[in-house]
């Protein structure tokens, strides 16, 4: 039985090893490719290790930096986007979503032609702004981790209040658990509160080179804006499903000048 068990354990890291190998491999393909400016090649790497592995913040970012070269603002700003929500400290996918954006933003300046509009998303209320800092600019873990920090200290506070004779040392752990109580709830609730955005898709990317907003899902409808160019980010308001559930249509804002329908293969959630 020890043999057999030993012949398992062997079996299994000869097969992490060769996946780790052959990944490795895959990696310095894809990295040859972009340095060699094949992007159509690099990109098809990526996305068959996407395929394989999974994906990770690290490697939607390599995509994005792929497809940007590529001269595909749509798919980068996609990539980066989603990149950041699976680890909302990546930095560098961060700042080159604001390279991205200032240059979609031009762009979309270009289209109006003179017309008194504006193409620069809404400022958000003082409580958006507090939800976008919880739920964009930290994950649920690091909301969590802090969480159970608190709740250790406020512990040690009880501890100190109940076993201490000394008044000050009672009052240090009677005041210090009332704060650190009540941080422990609002880190839970921020945690819970980032779990329950990350899984949702309420925004998205413009993946077509220029597209126009209508006034209803159909391709028929009146056009509703001046069009937009692609990168360009924009709030989900609603969807409209085709006959097998699938989203065939979104609803979607920029600001009160840029609001209507845009068909799903021309706009990608993250």
């Amino acid at each position: 039985m020890r043999l057999e068990a030993n012949k398992l354990i062997i079996l299994l890291v000869l097969l992490i090893t060769g996946t780790l190998f052959a990944r490795g491999d895959e990696l310095t393909e894809s990295a040859k490719a972009y340095k060699d400016g094949d992007y159509g090649r690099a990109i098809e790497l990526y996305q068959n290790l996407a395929a394989k592995h999974g994906t990770s913040s690290a490697l939607l970012y390599d995509m994005g930096q792929t497809y940007m070269r590529a001269g595909n603002l749509g798919q980068a700003m996609l990539c980066y986007q989603r990149a950041l929500k699976l680890n909302p400290s990546n930095r560098d996918a961060r700042a080159n979503i604001r390279y991205v954006e200032s240059r979609v933003q031009d762009a979309n300046h270009a289209e109006l032609r003179d017309k008194k509009l504006s193409v620069q998303p809404e400022s958000p209320s003082f409580f958006t702004a507090i939800r976008l800092y919880v739920t964009k600019r930290h994950a649920s873990d690091t909301w969590a981790i802090w969480c159970g920090v608190c709740f250790i200290l406020f512990c040690v506070c009880v501890a100190l209040y109940i076993f201490y004779s000394n008044v000050l040392i009672r009052k240090i752990g009677f005041f210090g658990g009332i704060v650190l109580l009540a941080l422990t709830v609002i880190f839970l609730v921020f945690a819970l509160t980032s779990a329950h955005a990350a899984g949702k898709q309420n925004e998205g990317v413009i993946t077509a080179y220029k597209i126009e907003l209508r006034t209803d899902p159909s391709t028929s409808a009146k056009v509703a804006t001046t069009p937009l160019t692609q990168g360009t980010v924009m709030q989900v308001i609603d969807v409209e499903n085709s006959k097998d559930g699938k989203p065939e249509w979104y609803k979607v804002r920029l600001n009160s000048d840029f609001a209507g329908w845009i068909r799903n293969d021309s706009f990608e959630t993250f």
